[in-house]
């Protein structure tokens, strides 16, 4: 935003969303230093990107990329950056700028803006419409001599066409006669066709006038045979009506005849109805009988059993107490079989997980070798064969470290994967020499299998005890050597201890951090938790040494297997243990299991009784429900059984009421027959009328049919004549628009025009006398001339329009460079003018400012005790604007020159103090209401780190309104802190807790520390 003074302008927000490495940031800067601190890729460079893009900057600024959209974190669909900036009128300006994959918008205070509202330099400005002006008088130089090159060039080749054109010329008199004469024949035939339109249009009139004769008599005949066509339709359409009103009784006496139909019907279905009830009153009065007959049956039943109920519930009571009785029996024996059960199943649970144990202790050594078989099967194959035959050798060979080796803690294998190369994991070692020739012969020879043999040392495991582990050296943090790790055959040990010196190799703790330099005293090679350190001394000399820092990693070669044997031996011992303890379980467990047959037997025997009783006891009360409901079934039939009389008396009143609506029917179908005779009689009068019509209206056709293919006969003459009228026409008016298109189209025919009607007394291009002997030719002797002139010119016609092009092409482009060149002139004057204005307003001004900064850039230097100072760098030619600079010639000790500022002679620490300086050297010039710096401090040494800084958080509290942001991974200890300045502390990871409680945090903190 543009500043009108120191007063405002500050940054008092910052808020980002998907922007850059932050999914979403919001922080308030200070009024004066704002210290911004984080780890490297934390997203501090990312804060003053956004800065950099949010108030109108371009993306090369930041010196990271050119396009917008590269900005919007991954996973994100856009970035949203807003800035709000302290205003001294009221409330503060919130800028934002949105960017989107193809796109970005402005908005200020919420609204939306264009990119000008943003910003406005003043000196930027000129400078870069200097740089344009520059560049254009350049451009325009060079293509005025390009023009000027070019128009010499056609000059000289037009030069050469001359004597060719001057030959056509002689040509083109003939061809002026003959477009003259052409245009002649044109005229003559021109008349011709006039004259025939003449005899057209006489003979078109005449058959106008019969058209019209005939037309009147035709309209004549149709107007009388509309008339009898009208009274022909007036009776068709009374005799239409008549016949729909017969339909309609013809309808209504069909409907009669139904109702008839149905009042039969319903005579006959009462009388149907009144049979159909007495056959079902039979039916009631036989189902009655059957039922009096089944309750007296179910009656003497009952009667017979009334003492079997009391016997059968003595006996169901006797049931239950001995069935109750053998339930407790089986219960206790349940309990019992289910408590040794449970104790069977534990231990033979503990008896299947030992043998899971033991399986799973037996397959170790399998793993180990199966691994060896997938990553190294040459060595696997010679290892399998060495088992099968290792008797067959005179001394032992001992198998590759690779399988041999037992590590006792598995963190201590990365030492040994990164301190042995994989090529000694993988050496078979013997003990004789003879032994290894006949192995390496059969294995690579035979078998052609690639592996490593080697023979055992010389040395004793004596010769290679490592050094005691003194107080001294476990202070500077040396645990233990690398052979104190593992454990392995003394063949394979003395290969490691000669070829990696696995005894002189110390593995040390966090302390060796600090104690790097003493260690690699005593060994060139150790280790620590995270990294393998080496040192390298210099060949021409033992004083300087070169360190080498690698991460220590797991490579994953040896197999993490231990040595099992006391576990395996443990675990059979038990599982015999457990074994012994089921045996005892079995005859108890047995016997109780025969018990509970017993049991079940006699409960089974039990519960068959009980049913039998239940049953009969069933069957008893069935019958009684039975006869109950039986009872109740005869006296709801009884109710139910029909009245005779009264359906007698409903059949009679059904037959009355039928006989009455009968005759009402009868009686309506006299009335519509009589209507229906009545109407057919006026039917066959108004079709004798018709008849009458038709056969006028047939005369009046066979008229009008006549007369009107006379008309049409008469039509079609007449559309023949102005048809061949019209066609004569268009050939005149084709004809006439071709002689005035000649005539427009050539000066030759326009200056013969002007001769005949006597406006020129000379023709150009042609002799007078030859036209004037051309006038009183007719048209066969004009034809004559024609082909005449046409022989002459086909006989002395070359092809010359090539050449023609070319000369006309060469000097149509002479003007158009004429016309270039006097235009880039007139653009070169005014360009030159324009510079000098500008350079007249921009240069005494940019000198003042320089030379200002100049005075604070040596102030700030003599404080360092240094010396600088600034000045305009200016090429020989003053308009080259491009490439104007500004020069900083530093001086930092007594005893040199002056030197200008450049990383070849300056280091990056010096290079960053004038930098720094620089920026303060502007604070007072420049209307600026905050400033940027990035990681400025890299590369300082302690002591200039400390000046900048005092230099830089003095003038955030010197009363000036610039804001100060300076970004840095590290600080130096004990700096002075006021008031004024404000630590911002970066916290950023994929995996941060974003809901914690920053100011309880901090409370602890601070008690912490009390």
């Amino acid at each position: 935003m543009k500043m009108t003074n120191k007063v405002g302008g500050r940054i008092v927000r910052i808020k980002l969303k998907g922007f850059m490495t932050y999914d979403d940031l919001e922080f308030k800067p200070d009024k004066g230093l704002n210290l911004i601190i984080g780890l490297n890729g934390s997203g501090k460079s990312s804060i003053m990107s956004a800065i950099c893009l949010g108030l109108g900057g371009r993306p090369q600024f930041t010196g990271r990329t050119v396009q917008l959209s590269d900005f919007i974190k991954h996973f994100h669909s856009k970035a949203i950056v807003e800035i709000e900036l302290e205003s001294p009128h009221g409330r503060n300006d919130v800028i934002c700028r949105v960017i989107e994959k193809d796109k970005h918008l402005w908005y200020l205070n919420n609204k939306l803006v264009n990119q000008n509202e943003i910003g406005d330099p003043s000196l930027v400005t000129l400078f870069d419409e200097l740089k344009t002006l520059r560049n254009d008088y350049c451009r325009f130089g060079k293509e005025l001599e390009e023009l000027e090159n070019n128009k010499n060039s056609e000059e000289r080749l037009n030069e050469r066409l001359k004597p060719e054109i001057e030959k056509h010329e002689e040509r083109q008199q003939l061809k002026i006669e003959l477009d003259i004469l052409q245009f002649k024949k044109m005229v003559c035939d021109y008349k011709l066709l006039q004259s025939s339109v003449k005899e057209k249009e006489n003979e078109r009139k005449q058959l106008n006038r019969e058209v019209l004769k005939m037309e009147e008599t035709c309209n004549q005949l149709k107007a009388e045979k509309t008339n009898y066509s009208s009274e022909l339709s007036n009776y068709q359409k009374k005799i239409n009506e008549m016949k729909k009103e017969v339909y309609r009784r013809m309808q209504e006496l069909s409907k009669y005849h139904q109702n008839l139909k149905e009042c039969r019907g319903e005579i006959d279905e009462a009388k149907i109805t009144f049979d159909n009830r007495m056959q079902e009153k039979q039916e009631q009065m036989s189902k009655l009988t059957a039922l009096s007959r089944q309750i007296e049956g179910l009656k003497d039943v009952l009667s017979l059993k009334k003492g079997d109920m009391a016997a059968l519930k003595e006996k169901l009571i006797e049931n239950s107490k001995e069935y109750e009785n053998i339930k407790q029996q089986l219960t206790s024996c349940d309990s019992d079989l289910e408590r040794v059960k449970l104790n069977k199943n534990a231990l033979e649970y503990k008896r299947k997980f030992k043998q899971e144990e033991i399986l799973r202790i037996s397959n170790e050594e399998d793993k180990k070798y199966e691994m060896l078989r997938h990553k190294h099967p040459d060595t696997y194959t010679a290892l399998k064969w060495l088992q099968q035959n290792a008797s067959s050798f005179r001394a032992g060979i001992s198998p590759p470290p690779l399988v041999s080796l037992k590590i006792g803690n598995d963190e201590d294998r990365k030492y040994i994967e990164n301190a042995v190369s994989n090529r000694d994991l993988l050496m078979f070692v013997c003990e004789d020499k003879e032994d290894l020739e006949r192995f390496v012969k059969i294995m690579k020879h035979e078998k052609k299998l690639s592996i490593n043999v080697s023979i055992v040392p010389e040395e004793s495991m004596a010769a290679f005890s490592s050094h005691p582990i003194s107080n001294n050296m476990r202070n500077l943090g040396i645990h233990c050597y690398l052979k104190d790790l593992f454990t392995a055959p003394e063949p394979v040990m003395r290969l490691l201890c000669k070829l990696n010196n696995v005894h002189r190799v110390p593995v040390c703790t966090e302390k060796a951090e600090g104690n790097i330099d003493s260690i690699l005293n005593f060994s060139n090679l150790f280790f620590t938790k995270s990294e393998k350190i080496m040192g390298k001394r210099s060949r021409y000399g033992q004083q300087s040494m070169s360190v080498r820092r690698d991460i220590l990693m797991s490579r994953n070669v040896l197999p993490n297997f231990k040595d099992n044997s006391a576990a395996l031996l443990s675990a059979r011992r038990e599982l015999q243990e457990i074994e012994e303890e089921l045996l005892k379980y079995q005859p108890h467990y047995e016997a109780l299991e025969k018990q509970r047959r017993q049991l079940e037997q006699q409960q089974e025997q039990l519960r068959k009784e009980r049913d039998d009783i239940n049953s009969e006891m069933r069957k008893l009360n069935d019958l009684r429900v039975k006869l109950k409901q039986i009872t109740d079934c005869y006296e709801r039939k009884a109710k139910d059984v029909i009245d005779e009389e009264g359906e007698k008396r409903k059949v009679t009143d059904a037959v009355r009421n039928v006989n009455a609506k009968k005759l009402l029917i009868l009686t309506k179908i006299l009335e519509i027959v009589k209507e229906m005779l009545r109407l057919k009689k006026e039917k066959a009068t108004s079709i004798l009328y018709m008849r009458g019509f038709s056969e006028k209206i047939s005369s009046l056709d066979v008229k009008i049919s006549y007369h009107e293919r006379e008309l049409q006969n008469t039509k079609s003459r007449l559309s023949v004549v102005d048809s061949e009228r019209n066609c004569l026409k268009t050939q005149g008016f084709k004809l006439l628009t071709e002689l005035e298109a000649k005539k427009e189209s050539s000066e030759n025919l326009k200056e013969y025009t002007k001769f005949i009607e006597g406006k020129n007394k000379k023709l150009k291009g042609i002799g007078t006398l030859r036209i004037v002997a051309s006038q009183n030719l007719d048209l066969e002797e004009i034809k004559q001339r024609i082909s005449n002139i046409e022989a002459q010119i086909e006989l002395t016609d070359e092809d010359i329009a090539p050449i023609i092009a070319e000369f006309t092409k060469r000097k149509q482009n002479i003007c158009s460079i004429e016309e270039q060149i006097d235009s880039l002139k007139t653009k070169v004057e005014d360009l030159k003018a324009r510079i000098q204005e500008l350079k007249e307003k921009w240069l005494p001004p940019l000198l003042n400012r320089i030379e200002s900064v100049n005075r604070k850039f040596s102030k700030y230097y003599k404080i360092l005790k240094c010396a600088g100072e600034i000045s305009l760098d200016q090429t020989d030619d003053t308009d080259d604007f491009p490439n104007y600079g500004l020069q900083i010639k530093l001086k930092y000790r007594v005893n040199e020159e002056f030197m200008e500022l450049s990383p070849t002679h300056h280091s990056g620490g010096e290079c960053s103090v004038a930098a720094i300086i620089f920026i303060l050297s502007l604070q007072e010039l420049t209307d600026v209401p905050f400033r940027c710096i990035d990681e400025i401090n890299q590369g300082m040494d302690a002591i200039n780190e400390r000046s900048i800084y005092q230099l830089v958080a003095d003038a955030a509290r010197s009363g000036s309104c610039s804001q100060y942001f300076l970004l840095t991974p590290k600080l130096l200890m004990d700096l002075s802190y006021h008031k004024d300045v404000a630590v911002h502390t970066i916290f950023n990871s994929p995996y941060l807790q974003t809901k914690l409680n920053v100011q309880e945090h901090i409370r602890i903190a601070k008690a912490h520390r009390q």
